[in-house]
């Protein structure tokens, strides 16, 4: 069943939006709806899309006369499952599918073409150098590292922790290698086949290891490359400890990267009211509204090139024609420079928010 949409009013951090005119429920589009003041007005608001458990995509639209936008559906990245062929890792009963027969198995392995590194498991030339590490000491890859493996937006963590490889095993209580932090619960046996564990596995144990942030950005990365739908991510919160789903807060089924999720999750954290996609006609798509003010967030470290720039810009430039308050936050002001861009951020909101505001009232109601 398809979550229900939830109706809600523009808010600034002060309160709602003084200035929406009195209209009759009557005249109201379909993109906005009649809430009642203190002493009974009829007042006019934005619909705003959101789900029962999580934030969706807004359904604010500007002007108002561009008709509902074309959504295209996201596709799917990344995989849930890594197997030999990706890994370079396999298990001997696993060779037949390289084209190997025992002959010419015991044959590789005497010319050193592949390598016994732990038991059962075999390398291949493309092995991967952290799987093999974690094979060797009798432990399987999960966790942030494993997510990264799987194709997921992983965060920028510059720390000394950031080094150390994420393992899991079952069984004893054998001391972990140095570089390693080894998850818990152990198990009484593999849960998995798979040298590194499946994107719901990873993010089971992310949830108890990461900060609330980084396990929010996992998890709204792997909605965002549909690997997992926002029914199953429900379900791994769902089977959470009360605090850890307290530490991760409601997610959002609109994020476009990990940065997007840092910024907007910030600002709905301090009480803001926060849009996500908002449909600019001429413009497209934007990241993200709030309090007069909308953020086009850059969610790769590297720009796309040249072309992908002057695009941005006229992006921009057609904003600024509608008299929108843009603001662009690269990949190194959101992970390299945070504490200052949250300031910036803040006062940008406080400058021009006001006269924001009401012109995407006016453009709301054209």
């Amino acid at each position: 069943m398809a979550p229900a949409v939830v109706q809600r009013a523009l808010t600034a951090p002060d309160g709602p939006c003084p200035t929406w005119r009195a209209l009759s429920s009557a005249t109201v589009p379909p993109h906005l709806h009649v809430v009642h003041s203190d002493d009974g007005r009829p007042l006019l608001r934005p619909v705003f899309s959101e789900t029962q458990d999580m934030y969706g995509p807004s359904r604010l639209i500007l002007p108002a006369s561009a008709g509902i936008p074309f959504r295209p559906n996201r596709r799917r990245r990344g995989t849930l499952h890594l197997g030999a062929r990706q890994l370079g890792v396999a298990r001997r009963s696993e060779l037949a599918a390289f084209g190997h027969t025992p002959w010419t198995m015991r044959a590789a392995l005497e010319r050193g073409e592949l390598q016994r590194v732990a038991r059962g498991w075999i390398t291949l030339p493309s092995a991967s150098p952290a799987v093999v590490r974690a094979l060797v000491a009798g432990y399987r890859v999960t966790c942030v590292d494993a997510a990264r493996m799987q194709g997921l937006w992983t965060p920028h963590d510059a720390s000394p922790e950031a080094e150390l490889l994420h393992v899991y095993r079952y069984g004893d209580g054998r001391a972990v290698p140095d570089g390693m932090i080894a998850h818990l619960p152990r198990v009484r046996s593999w849960p998995e086949p798979d040298a590194v564990a499946s994107v719901p596995l990873a993010l089971e144990h992310a949830l108890r290891c990461c900060s609330g942030e980084t396990a929010a950005i996992l998890l709204e990365s792997a909605m965002e490359r549909r690997l997992l739908s926002p029914a199953a991510v429900q379900q791994l919160l769902d089977r959470s400890p009360d605090a850890i789903r307290s530490r991760i807060g409601t997610l959002s089924t609109a994020s476009d990267s990990g940065s997007e999720t840092r910024v907007v999750r910030w600002l709905r954290r301090r009480r803001f009211h926060v849009e996500q996609q908002v449909f600019v006609d001429g413009v497209g798509l934007l990241d993200a509204y709030v309090g007069g003010l909308f953020l086009e967030i850059d969610g790769r470290e590297f720009h796309d090139g040249e072309d992908a720039f002057r695009r941005d810009r006229r992006r921009d430039l057609r904003a600024i024609r509608h008299g929108l308050q843009v603001l662009r936050l690269s990949y190194a002001q959101v992970w390299h420079d945070w504490d200052r861009t949250q300031q910036d951020i803040l006062r940008a909101i406080d400058e021009v928010g006001v006269f924001g505001r009401r012109k995407v009232e006016r453009l709301a109601l054209r």
